[in-house]
């Protein structure tokens, strides 16, 4: 997956711009109320692939031209995200299994 739906974009842009804490919430209770059933498992399957990119989150959510030094405000907004839509589940890139060299 080299970026995320155009669904999934457009979602966020509806709840999420400027990375609004209350934007996720209210998509939390939407999805609660039974809207967008396959968000939490489709934005899963986007944070596993490594699609939310600082470039691509930045351009779409801030407007702003985003680096890779940027990546802890994502994380920061992907967590606030996860935790409005999917709240009894870890995040994904928690529960990844490690690297092990032996």
């Amino acid at each position: 997956m080299e970026k995320p739906s155009d669904r999934i974009a457009e979602v966020l842009l509806d709840y999420f711009l400027e990375g609004d804490p209350e934007g996720a919430r209210l998509l939390g209770e939407n999805i609660r109320e039974g809207g967008f059933p396959w968000l939490p498992e489709e934005f899963e399957r986007t944070l596993r692939a490594g699609a939310f990119t600082p470039q691509w989150w930045g351009k779409h959510f801030y407007n702003d031209e985003w680096t890779d030094e940027e990546a802890d405000e994502l994380d920061e907004d992907l967590r606030t995200i996860w935790n409005a839509i999917a709240p009894d589940r870890p995040y994904p890139l928690d529960s990844q299994p490690d690297n092990l060299d032996g």
